[in-house]
């Protein structure tokens, strides 16, 4: 066949791009016919739903780009551990042994380098690694042996090249005493020059209100006895939420070296003057341990109340999270330091009051009463303003060791305020603050405050320019210039584009067009004067006519702001006298830039989505879709231009760069994908899809995957190259050995795009404008019939198209996208595999250019004239005069007389689908069980045994085991305790009773936890059924009842009693008041082992 002939042809070209291109061309001449004489095959990696773990010589190694989830292959393992344990049940009872087994083992995973390895299931679920010892080893060339191996075997490979992860005495009970099935979530970013990952060195940790997000431990949620709910574990690995999310930060941005950690207090008022300051909680009952809610000196039910919103699907809640407790921020300050990281503590505003907006929207009135309103707005040390805010958040830093404290940020509307003699009484008051905080924290602590990016460089208004703060950023106490960074980087109109397209840019997301943005355009060289004018992209150019100083009115000017003086312009006029600012005085940080992943997020990268709030808004001209690229260019271009050193002066004051760091907004303490999947848990999930946030985004572009394909298959970067692609995907496995052609062509699947040679380079493309018209003059003339003729396929159209992929959203299982044919069809279903990392969208939109294939059935062949034949090549997109859209070419014959064959290009524009987040069941995290030991009389039924009754409770529950002993040394197990006792308390007071006889007067009111009781007949009452313990003043009254009635929420109405049974009555004469603790004894309650000598001393007792 021609593949196999022009494939040994290229190998004359020389290497792997000579194979590379004979294939190609070969495939472009017969692979119809090749595919019409063979069965449907799968060529390129495989898509599996169930992938086993295995140990094979020569199994196949998985080579990884983005993020995928592998079963690897065991390429050590110890011999089985046996643990021998032997316990007594106390003095005269009953020795046993057990047997508990352990192995150690290692799994290659795949080539390497790896950046990292995030979950491990275990037999299909996920695997808690708390106190499992695991150690991962990345697959590179300098990685020296496992110490373990090494010491088990005396001499030991390193595995140089393999990414592997060791296990160390792994327990196997859980798994049924042998090694489980394992696979796990292996991150590999492809490697690409300039690319994200690679250029983030700092990022602020949101979100800023949670009472627990911060917290490195498991805080749980007492509701009643029993019931207890993590706070802030939400994943199945069984971590606090903050270590998942870190752990996934730093092995998606190795390069990271700060993080600004955002905690919110919250305001009440947009006047200066009436808003107070304050901690918030969610509410004021909730119950947690072992760390309860403290900030700043408060209590839970102290605090301020946040108020509450529709969250929709008839759910109300709290409109924020509750402020991050004291003790959890410190856990994050030293979780952070312990990583290496630098930390930021970012005290931050939210505002809680009608229409929840902008902080930066709190303003007074200007005049002789402005400096009241603004010290109101600050308050005392112990007050409730922003002196408190961050005075406590100056201790803590001083106390933690953080690196650094923004004293307030985005308060424009206060630091805009003035007096009657024209002054700033906000930069007054934060001046003040900064010495405030600095006599806290001491030298070693930066101190700054970060500005909104409207307001760093001065007020102007009135036909005035005031450089309002920099008296502030002149400070002695101040260590840098902060800005949010947000302006626009865009001005990209729907359909064709806007004056930008016509300036010959590609689109929004171009990499190209928001580099130029950068110091380009809307904020640098013009601005809309009024909505109406950006309507019509009215543009007026930033110039000063008086002086030429036009960075003055530039907001994205940085560099000559920087390293210019400053003169404030009152009534148009050039003061003689500089401001405060020395040019290059001190460096500036971007304590935020970001962009929100969604189209056209580059028009308006400050406008965020918040559905509660009247600053909800999408970036002009957006759809509001999904778009990861559009913030990924979008951040990029920033931190690529201050990279390069022309736009990054040094300072001749300090020495340093202008720009000392640039702080991304934002990830998220919650970790993906339990956030956004978790909706029932928080109500911003939903925000995800379109907002700021970074996690789930890391990871690399589709342009990146291929070119690092091309790359593997042994092409050098002046190669190949690849065009612009739609759609992205997360990641992609390359399974076993196979062909660079067959590994590139489910990715090209994907995007929609073609490989071909050009200009003796591998070309891969999207589907581009047409880079040839053939008209009527350029064909050639045959002799007999036409220059164009057109065939039409007569197969029956097919009614719909089913993609199978790897959905990223149900912990990597096989998902399938089904799109049915607009028109219908009579030819049955498409069937594919994709076997792409990816989420519904972009398996849709594969579907739906599978069925516009097969509706277009039509192909045209051309007779090409001279020239026209030596300027095509295969896969070229043409325009054919006379036919509409564009035809791509599939086929080429080079003989007497060239003919092409066309096929129409088919355009889909990748939709959207929601993703189906799957995140399976939620987390199991034990709280601390409730356990009480009874000394009851002998019960019912049960005379003939006196020890102790234990009682142990838990939701949710695992068996237990009751130790006991003088203290926590000599701990040994009493009991052991397979079922949860059933407890309750008392809803209304329990008063005297009748005894010996049925009392069918009264009845027993209790909200029980556990499994609800049942009616009795009075026989099997009196045959010792139906029997329970109250707790009165007296001590524990037995009681029994026929009837059990459920006359609310886990409330029971108990009926036909008998009190003060098994000798009892005179604890049923004390009775017991509401809330007085009852349990109900069945026989399957433990007894606890205990000598004659143990009772009536103090014993320590723990389940």
């Amino acid at each position: 066949m021609a593949q196999v002939v022009l494939s040994n042809l290229g190998q004359h070209f020389g290497g792997p791009i000579g194979q590379f291109i004979g294939a190609t061309v070969g495939r472009a001449v017969d692979e119809r016919v090749i595919a019409s004489l063979s069965p449907a095959r799968q060529k390129g990696p495989r898509l599996e739903a169930l992938s086993l773990q295995s140990s094979a010589d020569g199994a196949p190694m998985a080579c990884v780009f983005g993020r995928a989830r592998v079963a690897g292959q065991v390429i050590w393992a110890a011999r089985f551990l046996e643990k021998r344990h032997e316990r007594s049940g106390g003095k005269g009872g009953q020795r046993t042994v057990e047997y508990a087994y352990s192995l150690s083992f290692a799994v290659a995973l795949g080539e390497g380098p790896i950046d990292g390895v995030g979950r491990v299931w275990a037999d299909g679920q996920p695997l808690d690694l708390t106190g499992v010892t695991m150690r991962v080893h990345r697959g590179t060339q300098t990685q020296t042996p496992d110490p373990l191996i090494e010491a088990v075997e005396g001499e030991a490979p390193a595995y140089r090249g393999t990414a592997y992860a060791v296990f160390e005495d792994l327990p196997l009970g859980p798994f049924g005493n042998r090694a489980p099935q394992l696979a796990f979530e292996v991150f590999r970013r492809a490697p690409g020059e300039g690319r994200l990952e690679d250029l983030l060195e700092g990022v602020c940790l949101i979100p800023g209100a949670g009472e627990f997000c911060l917290a490195t431990e498991a805080v749980m949620r007492r509701e009643g006895l029993t019931r207890a709910r993590a706070e802030n574990v939400n994943h199945a690995e069984g971590q606090a939420d903050l270590l998942v999310s870190l752990d996934q930060l730093l092995v998606q941005a190795p390069n990271l070296k700060r993080v600004s950690l955002i905690v919110g207090w919250f305001g009440d008022h947009v006047r200066a003057g009436q808003c107070r300051i304050r901690p918030g909680v969610e509410n004021r009952t909730k119950t947690t341990e072992p760390m309860t809610w403290k900030v700043a000196g408060l209590q839970r039910g102290e605090a301020h109340l946040i108020s509450r919103v529709d969250g929709g699907a008839g759910r109300e809640g709290p409109a924020y999270g509750g402020t991050p407790s004291d003790e959890s921020v410190r856990q994050a300050i030293r979780a952070l330091k312990d990583r290496g990281l630098e930390v930021t503590l970012y005290p931050f505003v939210f505002m809680d009051c009608e229409g929840y907006p902008w902080r930066g929207r709190v303003t007074g009135t200007d005049g002789a009463g402005a400096p009241a309103e603004v010290a109101a707005m600050f308050g005392t040390a112990d007050g409730w303003g922003l002196r408190r805010l961050a005075l406590h958040y100056a201790g803590i830093a001083a106390e933690e060791g953080a690196d650094g404290l923004l004293i307030g940020s985005e308060m424009r509307g206060l630091t805009w305020m003035r007096d009657a003699g024209g002054g700033f009484p906000a930069v007054a008051q934060f001046r003040t603050l900064a010495a405030e905080c600095r006599a806290v924290v001491g030298a070693g602590v930066k101190l700054s405050y970060a500005a909104d990016w409207s307001e760093y460089f001065g007020r102007q208004a009135d036909g005035e320019v005031r450089f309002h703060l920099d008296p502030l950023w002149a400070d002695a106490n101040i260590d840098y210039v902060g800005i949010d960074w947000y302006p626009p980087l865009g001005d990209w109109r729907a359909g064709d584009g806007g004056l930008d397209a016509e300036a010959g840019f590609e689109g929004a997301s171009s990499a190209a067009y928001l580099a130029a943005q950068v110091t380009g355009g809307e904020g640098f060289d013009w601005y809309y004067a009024s909505e109406a004018d950006r309507a019509a992209q009215a543009r007026t150019p930033i110039v000063d006519t008086a002086h030429g100083e036009d960075w003055m009115f530039r907001p994205k000017d940085l560099k000559n702001w920087w390293s210019n003086p400053h003169h404030d312009r009152v009534a148009g006029v050039k003061s003689g006298t500089p401001t405060a600012w020395v040019p290059m005085m001190k460096p500036i940080r971007l304590t935020e830039f970001g962009c929100a992943a969604v189209d056209r997020g580059g028009n308006a990268p400050n406008l965020f989505q918040d559905p509660k709030s009247t600053e909800n808004a999408l970036p002009p001209f957006s759809t509001g879709a999904r778009d990861d690229r559009m913030q990924r260019r979008a951040l990029e271009a920033v931190l690529k231009h201050y990279a390069a050193p022309a736009n990054n002066p040094v300072s001749l004051v300090y020495g340093g760069r202008m720009l000392e760091g640039a702080d991304a907004w934002c990830w998220d303490a919650r970790p993906y994908p339990a956030f956004p999947a978790r909706a029932e848990v928080w109500a911003d999930a939903a925000a995800w899809r379109a907002g700021h946030w970074l996690n789930g985004r890391l990871g690399g572009e589709a342009v990146d995957m291929i070119a690092a394909v091309l790359r593997r298959g042994g092409l050098d970067e002046d190669d190949f190259v690849v065009g612009a692609l739609e759609g992205e995907a997360a990641g992609y496995v390359i399974d076993r050995p196979m062909r660079t052609r067959d590994a590139l062509e489910p990715l090209l699947a994907a995007f929609g795009a073609t490989a071909a040679e050009r200009g003796g380079r591998v070309a891969v493309q999207g589907d581009e404008a047409a880079v040839l018209t053939l008209t009527a003059d350029a064909l050639a003339l045959p002799d007999d019939g036409a220059s164009v003729s057109a065939e039409r396929s007569l197969e029956a159209r097919p009614e719909a198209a089913r993609v199978r992929f790897i959905d990223e959203a149900a912990n990597y299982q096989t998902g399938s996208a089904t799109v049915q044919a607009e028109q219908g069809g009579d030819g049955g279903g498409l069937d594919a595999d994709l076997p792409v990392v990816c989420d519904a969208q972009l398996a849709a939109t594969v579907a739906r250019r599978m069925l516009a294939a097969g509706e277009a059935a039509e192909r045209l062949t051309v007779r090409l004239g001279p020239l026209e034949a030596l300027k095509l090549e295969p896969d070229d997109l043409v325009a054919v005069e006379g036919q509409a859209g564009d035809w791509r070419a599939a086929r080429l014959d080079w003989d007497e007389e060239p003919t092409a064959t066309l096929e129409p290009v088919v355009r889909i524009a990748p939709g959207e689908a929601r993703p189906d987040w799957r995140p399976g069941e939620p987390p199991t995290v034990m709280g601390a069980p409730f356990l009480r030991l009874l000394d009851l009389p002998l019960l019912p039924g049960m005379e003939d045994d006196g020890r102790p009754v234990a009682v142990v409770a838990a939701e949710p529950w695992r068996p237990m085991t009751v130790h006991g002993g003088q203290d926590a040394a000599t701990l040994t197990p009493r009991a052991t305790v397979t079922q949860p006792a059933t407890v309750g308390v008392l809803m209304t007071p329990l008063t005297r009773g009748v005894l010996g006889r049925w009392d069918e007067a009264n009845a027993i009111m209790v909200r029980i936890e556990g499994a609800g009781p049942q009616s009795l007949s009075a026989g099997a009452v009196l045959g010792g059924g139906n029997a329970l313990a109250v707790e009165t003043t007296a001590g524990w009254e037995v009681v029994q009842f026929r009837r059990a009635e459920l006359v609310g929420d886990e409330v029971w109405r108990l009926t036909g009693l008998l009190r003060g049974q098994q000798g009892t009555e005179a604890e049923a004469v004390a009775g017991a008041a509401t809330g007085a603790l009852v349990v109900m004894l069945d026989r399957g309650l433990p007894r606890v082992e205990m000598s004659a000598g143990e009772r009536g001393l103090p014993r320590l007792w723990r389940a």
